[in-house]
């Protein structure tokens, strides 16, 4: 989640009916805003596409779950 303080610029995306309904889903059950979740998707992206990109670091959860974090496989594109 970025902080405050922190430069963020406002994106549209858009997702088709499935998308939207699990990202909502999975925001509500991690207690994080849809944003959040998008963020982390771009930050792996690019970590998948550029092994020298430094995502920057996300606060701790604020929530008991443990956050989603996804798994970097190279060859899923």
């Amino acid at each position: 989640m970025y902080t405050r303080g922190e430069r963020v610029r406002r994106t549209n995306i858009y997702l088709n009916e499935k998308q939207h309904q699990k990202l909502h889903e999975q925001a509500e059950k991690e207690g994080v805003p849809a944003a959040e979740l998008v963020r982390r998707a771009v930050d792996a992206f690019l970590l998948w596409y550029d092994p020298s990109y430094c995502p920057t670091p996300p606060n701790p959860p604020q929530t008991k779950e443990e956050p989603f974090i996804p798994r970097i496989n190279h060859g899923a594109f």
